[in-house]
């Protein structure tokens, strides 16, 4: 027996499927722009969200005579993420103040790129100078560890300014101000 196809019905299968394949391809191109779009949109976000944190930073220095402000007591963060942090310093003295920013965990003093066991933290360790009643904000960068060590762990950090004098200052000189807070790694 056989089986004989008619060539109108495979002409309209080819375009049925050429039509497929079209529309297939217009709609895969329409969700990637908007997966595209969506991603460009949460950059401009975060980078929104993080110059509202400074300005909010700066604002409860000069309501206040706080000399340090840092937005958080309490920071969780994933196995291997980053953040970036902020921590403002306002010169209530009566002189130019220099100081240096030291972050310390579990009493011992982190350097710049500090490891602890729960990650690392990056930041400007160099002399920092504001005139009087200038305030300013610092980044300082925390990345995750990635290790099974870094999961579940919860560490207390204190950030400290430290007053120069001169050109440089020694680990663990005159306390400026200082804040702790925890940084738990899920």
């Amino acid at each position: 027996m056989r089986v004989f196809k008619n060539k109108k019905s495979s002409l309209e299968l080819s375009i049925n499927t050429i039509v497929i394949v079209v529309l297939a391809m217009t709609l895969l191109g329409l969700g990637l722009g908007f997966v595209r779009n969506m991603f460009e949109g949460v950059s401009d976000t975060t980078g929104t969200v993080q110059e509202q944190i400074k300005q909010q930073i700066l604002d409860d220095l000069r309501r206040g005579d706080k000399k340090l402000s840092f937005p958080t007591n309490e920071i969780t963060i994933e196995k291997g993420g980053s953040k970036v942090l902020a921590v403002g310093i306002k010169n209530t003295g009566s002189g130019e103040l220099k100081f240096k920013l030291e972050l310390w965990d579990s009493a011992l003093v982190l350097p710049t790129g500090g490891i602890f066991t729960g990650g690392a933290f990056i930041w400007d360790d160099g002399v920092q100078t504001l005139a009087v009643n200038e305030a300013n904000v610092y980044p300082i960068k925390l990345t995750a560890g990635t290790g099974t060590a870094a999961t579940g762990t919860t560490h207390i950090v204190k950030i400290k300014a430290i007053i120069a004098s001169g050109s440089s200052v020694g680990t663990g000189g005159d306390e400026y101000s200082s804040k702790s807070f925890f940084v738990t790694v899920t």
